[in-house]
């Protein structure tokens, strides 16, 4: 069996499940993390670190950035501000603020608060340089949004906080926007009016978390898979390599008697 692992032309099999282990394995990692994100709550934010010690624009959010209270510096992009509707605040009806906020490394999506419906005063953006203290949280997905998949919302709207959504609604660089979302719970300075404070659904519940486990023991499952094909396929090659030899040895015999 050894020396048919080492033959050159098995070589391309070795390379592929290689290539697919580490995949698959780092597939189920990715959902395992989200799974534990999602069954972590917030954290207080009585010490906030800075966001660039935790997070980087451009890469996908880690454990260390995954519900930590930061405080961040920079300017809001008013004219790329957008709704989330369809969220509640004390049994009424409203809108998710979402407004970019440009920071000397890149462009922070910061959940400003809630309002009762567009237009209001208090979604106005505050101009000038602000200092924001927050709770950064992963992509919300469908299973958060609260909107009909069917329907179709109103210019400067989407149905929930993502980072694929919000790199197809804003003219920023995927190398420029930090993965996920800020939740603010305080400014400076202090803007009146202003969104009401509020902290999205953060599932800590519910079938969406188990379900990312399920998948991450999925893709692990898939990986045990791969091995049990590639050692079938090679047993099976030396099976017919052995009983060919039997066959090709007793035809010499057969011929030699």
């Amino acid at each position: 069996m050894l020396s048919l692992l080492l033959r050159p032309r098995w070589l391309a099999w070795h390379v592929l499940l290689v290539l697919v282990l580490v995949a698959f394995t780092w597939l189920g990692r990715w959902q395992l993390d989200s799974f534990e994100r999602a069954r972590t709550g917030p954290v207080s934010t009585a010490h906030p670190v800075p966001l660039d010690r935790v997070f980087t624009p451009g890469h996908r959010q880690g454990d260390a950035a995954a519900n930590r209270a930061v405080v961040v510096r920079g300017v809001y992009d008013a004219a790329h501000q957008l709704l989330v509707p369809h969220r509640e605040h004390a049994g009424a009806d409203g809108l998710l603020v979402v407004t970019p906020l440009r920071t000397d490394r890149g462009v922070l999506p910061v959940v400003r608060g809630w309002v009762p419906r567009p237009g209001v005063a208090a979604s106005r953006v505050p101009g000038g340089p602000v200092t924001v203290t927050g709770v950064v949280e992963a992509s919300e997905s469908e299973d958060d949004s609260a909107v009909d998949p069917l329907a179709e919302l109103p210019r400067g709207q989407v149905p929930y906080v993502s980072s694929v959504l919000l790199l197809d609604a804003w003219p920023y660089s995927p190398d420029r926007l930090y993965d996920g979302y800020l939740v603010a719970s305080r400014q400076q300075p202090v803007d009146l009016p202003a969104p009401v404070a509020e902290v999205p659904h953060t599932p800590s519940g519910g079938i969406a978390p188990w379900r990312n486990l399920a998948y991450a023991l999925q893709w692990w499952l898939f990986a045990g898979a791969a091995v049990f094909f590639w050692w079938s396929v090679l047993r099976r090659a030396a099976q017919d390599e052995a009983e060919d030899a039997v066959a090709s040895r007793d035809d010499q015999l057969s011929r030699s008697g």
